[in-house]
């Protein structure tokens, strides 16, 4: 077999490779936003609402959301909060919002969102490394939060939150009422159009050769 038809078959493979990797990881973000609210959910519309009721929330204010169900399989899971004035906390004291999801069985404590006094911060909840993450991603990921744990007279409001799975299709920022737009195609379509591209380059160049 020819140098040259065993690299070609090589890239070949590669391709392939390429387009079951593409077909079988679809990038989903699942937007949970005010556009969207259901009865017991409070995610604001706009910045200028953050301190209003209903959406400036205390400690006996808890409330929680669903997301849309997405099917597949992934490589990655992660789940991104958007809060609006989380200030300091320590393990004594401070504001302690809390996040669970439903496990399928019980609610599991991710941790607390994070963020600074006054400004729109996302809260990011890596979901990638649980057993049970994907079985609820594909049945609607359930999450709630405890706000103001240590019950010391803080509160919060949430922007938006989003559920990504395989890098997302969307780019989302923490303020409110501030559309996602669409992400480029994913990475691994620019290397498949590459590898075809090489392959079509070296085909041509040996025609040339055996035509001199």
């Amino acid at each position: 077999m020819s140098n040259f038809l065993t690299k070609s078959l090589l890239a070949l493979t590669a391709c392939s490779a390429l387009l079951s990797s593409v077909a079988f990881a679809v990038p989903i973000t699942d937007v949970q936003e005010y556009s969207n609210n259901t009865a017991g959910e409070y995610f604001v519309d706009i910045d200028a609402n953050k301190y209003n009721s209903p959406y400036y929330r205390w400690q006996d204010e808890d409330w929680g959301w669903t997301h849309n169900a997405i099917a597949g399989t992934f490589n990655s899971i992660q789940l991104d909060i958007s809060a609006f004035d989380v200030d300091y906390f320590t393990p004594s004291s401070g504001e302690i919002d809390m996040i669970y999801v439903f496990d399928g069985s019980d609610w599991l404590s991710l941790g607390a969102l994070a963020g600074a006094t006054d400004i729109w911060a996302f809260s990011t909840f890596d979901l990638t490394s649980y057993s049970w993450a994907q079985a609820q991603v594909n049945a609607g990921l359930q999450v709630k939060m405890d706000i103001d744990v240590l019950t010391q007279g803080w509160a919060v409001t949430l922007g938006k939150a989003t559920l990504t799975v395989d890098g997302g299709n969307q780019q989302c920022v923490p303020t409110p009422g501030v559309p996602c737009t669409a992400v480029s195609e994913p990475t691994s379509l620019g290397l498949l159009g590459l590898a075809l591209a090489s392959l079509g380059l070296g085909m041509r160049r040996r025609k040339a050769k055996i035509a001199a």
